[in-house]
């Protein structure tokens, strides 16, 4: 732990001197944001640069979600360096408004501008082949199913169902996750997965599940990189957060974290074109689009000071 956490901080101080070697050669210089990072403060704090941050959580809340002792006290550490960092910033960038208003409120004596930078999918149309039958099968996919992802939730929801339907989960659960998949036959439990292999599986699915808890970390509002993917191979998607999409976007929906009203929607869905969904949500997922439009918006607004 010891070295691992020297190395981070060699490594963490060569950067910041390479970037201040260089920052003259920049109009804008964006940094994601880095927790509880005394360097990432000084260097703002000292550059002549225009400096933005880059947010994609709720620092704290995220932290405080941590296990053990650990998360306590690096949410505490980000209590009290983190507003420093975020007020010598000249700009505050959120994926979404809501992270972004959030940091805003982090440092309520002084005003910072804002931008959303939403997460972006694939720049190209990759819908999946259609092997779907008259069963409902559901994807939900994870690296690892932290808690706010709220697979439990939707696990301990299975006894009030007897409907038939298949639900693949593609991840690493915890023990208690995983022992609660294994009661209920129609739960298909993958692991963790290659890209293509999810692909493969999810050839069988009338939608992707997307986070079923974020608000666990106090999100309401949020764009998930799995909610892109999904749409990006013609699946629609459901979650219980609200999406940075349109209001009016028709391949996503808003659901309890429980599978009788997740089942209600996705009935709807069986007859839907893979290319229909993938074709229709590539002007709203594309990172070239979004970044285009990130580009425009951050010219305009330095511009303007």
């Amino acid at each position: 732990m010891r070295e691992r956490l020297i190395t981070s901080l060699k490594l963490r101080r060569a950067f910041y001197a390479w970037l201040a070697e260089r920052e003259s050669e920049f109009d804008v210089i964006l940094l994601r944001y880095s927790v509880h990072d005394r360097l990432q403060a000084r260097f703002i704090q000292r550059s002549p640069a225009f400096v933005g941050h880059v947010h994609h959580a709720f620092e704290v809340d995220e932290l405080r979600g941590l296990d053990g002792m650990v998360g306590q006290v690096r949410s505490r550490l980000e209590s009290r360096i983190g507003p420093t960092s975020i007020r010598a910033a000249d700009l505050i960038v959120g994926v979404t408004d809501e992270i972004a208003q959030h940091e805003v409120a982090r440092i309520a004596d002084t005003y910072k501008p804002t931008l959303i930078y939403p997460n972006g999918g694939p720049d190209t149309l990759a819908p999946i082949a259609d092997r779907r039958s008259g069963t409902v099968h559901l994807i939900f996919v994870a690296s690892y199913f932290s808690s706010w992802q709220g697979v439990d939730l939707l696990l301990s929801s299975l006894h009030s169902s007897d409907r038939d339907f298949i639900l693949h989960l593609v991840g690493e659960l915890d023990a208690a996750d995983a022992l609660s998949a294994a009661t209920d036959s129609r739960v298909v439990v993958h692991g963790p997965k290659t890209p293509q292999q999810i692909m493969d599986i999810a050839q069988s699915c009338w939608a992707g599940i997307s986070s079923l808890a974020l608000e666990r970390h106090g999100l309401r509002v949020a764009c998930p990189l799995k909610v892109r993917e999904y749409l990006s191979m013609g699946l629609p998607v459901v979650g219980n957060h609200r999406e940075v999409l349109p209001g009016d976007f028709p391949f996503y929906a808003q659901v309890e974290p429980d599978i009788t009203s997740i089942l209600d929607v996705t009935d709807g869905w069986g007859a839907l074109s893979r290319a229909e969904v993938a074709e229709y949500s590539l002007q709203y997922i594309s990172k070239r689009f979004i970044v285009q439009d990130f580009y425009e918006r951050l010219t305009r607004l330095v511009a303007s000071r």
